[in-house]
């Protein structure tokens, strides 16, 4: 093959039906979606039919690396993956840290395209340009944690680096996520469980070569410049000494928390005193850890040394973690918030979607609407950590109750009925982390995510550190980025960072780095300049907005191929209701004044104000005529 620069060069497409392996070109795809995310989508796109079922074969789970992942770009280690989401049924999306992304470049590949069903567990191994489909039913029912070990041991090699599924995703469990280096997740929409579907155990792989860069002096130049701007971020330096828990206490100063399912905003002082990013520091942190060709070590490895949950560990442990475990279940002990998270990681279990549906159980338990006699005898009530991890269990190995709770809130709610409906906290289905009624640009970011609710799309987080309105003006255009109760230009403050994020994602670099944290980090400028260097390929940044843009198009119109229009951009109605206790008490939602930023917000992306569809011109104007003609032979395009 020719020499190519930035990116590994070739796709590798497996068959699990047929057991048929084969290369083709990254070179298609590359200018006109660029890689990582934006890859992954297109084939997505092209290659799953409307209608597909989640866990049909014909569904494809797609692993991306991106244009600048195994490179000395500061933080270019992260690897996404796609596939049909098993809660929305539209698209879906995820991404994760550490090493496994690198490594599959190095091994000669910048996507893996995975098809079809293998008739027994299997496991695929890529090293370097031998590619092999296993026999894995010895780790099946293996944890994640088990399988690392195994196959480590198997091959020989203790740097092989693994993507796998615990017993979860072998038992389609739609809280399912892809893990590799041991808590690092690829999580939300039941990726895990698709992988599950394909009898796929894990992805293990070993590669040698080395990315080329067509100016390595301009590149490491610019490289260098990043990574003292990087250092020297006041922001930046929080998250190095504290990594993101300290996000949930001072969420609590403006009554930011999802409190009991959401039913507040604000958690008891002491219970977050409990369990604050300090205590977890002094008490539990072992030593920092980083990934991929990161400055910043945001991640620590925990360990519990005393009392009922002595000798557990594990690292990557977040903010989401505390959120989800602590205050959204009102468990205010950090050993058995730990614990929680060191399961799902082993289980293979994403803590968003767990904790959630978990949260939702327990509403319905505290509004009678479950009792005893359904739920096992367990009762579900609010701070009970025994109850939480033991369905955690259950729900893995859809055990007895845990088996209703494994098919999610949205799901578990239609079958109990009784009113649970409306306890179920999920945007297009999928369970929601994020609270919505203090930050207004945030939750409209979190609500429109065409993945089904989440902040790794559109949601701002300059809201929240409120900058000035000089700031907003200057970087995106809008004063009133910084003002988190404003609804005016929020609609084009999410469009801007939907854009920018798609374009990280296609490089696969650390959102954290970039100005989504802070207006002074990472921006496109940058993100061209290293393309420009990194593949000889002049780019500008208002070319890689383009793109960004285009990708987001491309998602939009896989959810709209699947019936998904303007009433599934809306939130919960619990957050149209006013925050009960805190600073932020009385702060909610304004139902007319969201309908409107989301008329708004159509009309800024090209598509029908009424509907929320792309329109044809829209379409066009992105290089996705074919997209425009699907549509409308589909009968959906305005």
């Amino acid at each position: 093959m020719e020499k190519t620069y930035g990116y590994a060069g070739k796709i590798l497409r497996v068959n699990l039906s047929n057991q048929k392996i084969k290369n083709e070109s990254t070179k298609e795809y590359a200018n006109f979606v660029l890689g990582g995310r934006g890859i992954n989508q297109w084939i997505l796109y092209k290659e799953v039919k409307p209608g597909v079922w989640p866990f049909d074969p014909a569904n494809r789970l797609i692993f991306g690396t991106g244009v600048l992942v195994g490179t000395a770009a500061p933080s270019a280690g992260r690897y996404t993956v796609a596939s049909k989401n098993v809660f929305t049924g539209g698209v879906g999306s995820a991404n994760s840290g550490g090493h496994f992304g690198p490594e599959l470049k190095y091994a000669g590949y910048d996507h893996v395209i995975i098809q079809g069903r293998s008739r027994k567990p299997c496991y695929l191994w890529i090293d370097d340009d031998h590619v092999i489909i296993r026999d894995a039913e010895h780790l099946w029912g293996k944890t994640t944690w088990e399988t690392d070990d195994l196959l480590r041991e198997e091959l020989g090699d203790d740097d092989i680096q693994i993507a796998g599924i615990g017993p979860a995703g072998e038992n389609l469990v739609r809280a399912a996520c892809i893990i590799n280096n041991g808590s690092r997740a690829a999580g939300r929409c039941g990726l895990g469980a698709v992988m599950g579907s394909k009898n796929l155990k894990a992805v293990a792989v070993r590669g040698t070569s080395q990315i080329n860069v067509a100016k390595p002096e301009e590149f490491m130049k610019i490289v260098e410049e990043l990574w003292e701007r990087i250092l020297e971020n006041e922001a930046l330096k929080i998250y190095r000494k504290w990594g993101t828990p300290w996000i949930a206490e001072m969420g609590n100063k403006i009554s930011n928390n999802p409190v009991r399912n959401f039913q507040d905003g604000y958690w008891d002082p002491k219970k977050v005193e409990n369990t604050c990013a300090k205590k977890l520091m002094e008490n539990y942190a072992v030593r920092r850890l980083s990934c991929f060709a990161c400055p910043i070590p945001c991640s620590q490895y925990l360990k519990v040394t005393s009392g009922e949950f002595k000798d557990i560990e594990g690292e990557g442990f977040e903010c989401t973690a505390l959120k989800d475990f602590g205050y959204k279940l009102d468990v205010d002990d950090l050993p058995a918030i730990i614990k929680a998270h060191v399961l799902c990681g082993q289980y293979g279990l994403d803590v968003d979607n767990t904790a959630g549906v978990i949260a939702w159980a327990m509403e319905c338990y505290e509004k009678g609407i479950l009792t005893k006699g359904d739920t096992d005898g367990l009762e579900l009530e609010w701070g009970n950590y025994d109850v939480v991890l033991e369905l955690i269990r259950r729900i893995t190995f859809r055990e007895g109750f845990g088996d209703l709770l494994a098919e999610g809130s949205k799901r578990a709610s239609g079958i109990v009925g009784k009113g649970s409906e409306r306890y179920s906290m999920t945007i297009k289905g999928q369970e929601l982390h994020e609270t919505l009624r203090p930050l207004i640009g945030w939750a409209f970011g979190v609500v429109t995510s065409p993945r089904g609710g989440g902040h790794l799309r559109g949601a701002p987080i300059c809201e929240s550190p409120g900058i000035s309105s000089e700031e907003g003006e200057t970087f995106f255009g809008v004063s009133t980025a910084g003002d988190r109760k404003s609804y005016v230009g929020k609609a084009k403050l999410v469009s801007y960072f939907e854009n920018f994020k798609a374009v990280v994602d296609c490089m696969n670099i650390c959102y954290i780095l970039t100005q989504w944290v802070s207006p002074y980090l990472i921006n496109t400028e940058d993100l061209a300049r290293l393309y420009s260097a990194a593949t000889g390929q002049a780019m500008t940044a208002k070319e890689l907005t383009k793109i960004g843009e285009r990708v987001h198009n491309i998602e939009k119109a896989f959810n709209v191929r699947e019936g998904m229009m303007r009433k599934d951009d809306m939130p919960p109605d619990r957050f149209f209701t006013p925050i009960k206790s805190g600073p932020g008490k009385g702060e909610r939602l304004d139902d007319e004044k969201f309908e409107k930023m989301l008329s708004e917000y159509y009309e800024l992306k090209g598509w029908d104000a009424q509907t929320g569809i792309p329109k044809r011109a829209k379409l066009e104007e992105l290089g996705l005529t074919e997209v425009a003609l699907e549509l409308a032979n589909l009968g959906k395009l305005i």
